[in-house]
């Protein structure tokens, strides 16, 4: 039983590790005439005005804010600023679709005891080399355009696209926001793949 144990709990870490090393992939494509940043203020605001009071949207944008610190920007003074980041967030199903970028490894495990004493463990692994999982997909989107309210120009716009398993959207935002700001502005008409590993 002690082998099985061990055998299982390194395929276990095999498995995480494996799952870890590709991270979550983002799909990033951005439109800019950025000037370089030199402490314009900035207000992060959201595209859907139903929203702007929304404690959800509250929460992406201050990390988003704190991005937008870090590139160079101040916030809002006595509530006016020059630019606004305008944000728009969604997360849908792909139904019908083909997971090919999952692990083709799946582990089970599982520890029982009854009124004797004693206990059991049962143990599975199975693989899916060659093979296609119908599990359902999702599709979890970001927009950011950067508007000088001065002139009314938009200055960039940028979006996030994350394809996975995933339906909880307050778990992938954060990635999706790391890999936008990642070489932020980026080059300008280009879409780039982003992988961004959990810490």
């Amino acid at each position: 039983m002690n082998k099985i144990v061990k055998i299982s709990v390194c395929l276990l870490g095999l498995f995480m590790l494996a799952n870890c090393s590709s991270g979550i992939k983002n799909n990033v494509t951005r439109f800019h005439q950025l000037p370089t940043p030199g402490g314009e203020t900035i207000e992060v605001i959201a595209m859907d005005v139903a929203l702007q009071q929304s404690i959800e949207f509250g929460t992406y944008a201050q990390i988003i804010g704190r991005k937008l610190g870090d590139m160079g920007y101040n916030p809002p003074e006595a509530n006016r600023s020059q630019y606004v980041a305008e944000v728009a967030y969604n997360i849908m199903p792909l139904s019908g679709t083909v997971i090919d970028n999952g692990s083709p490894i799946s582990i089970g495990m599982g520890v029982g005891s009854g009124r004797r004493r004693g206990t059991s463990m049962g143990f599975g692994l199975s693989t899916s080399f060659g093979s296609s999982d119908n599990q359902a997909q999702f599709i979890s989107t970001l927009s950011l355009n950067i508007v000088n309210l001065s002139t009314g120009e938009r200055l960039y716009e940028g979006h996030v696209e994350s394809i996975n398993r995933n339906q909880n959207l307050a778990q992938i935002m954060p990635f999706m926001i790391e890999a936008l700001f990642q070489d932020f502005p980026g080059t300008s008409g280009t879409s780039n793949t982003i992988r961004i590993k959990p810490e």
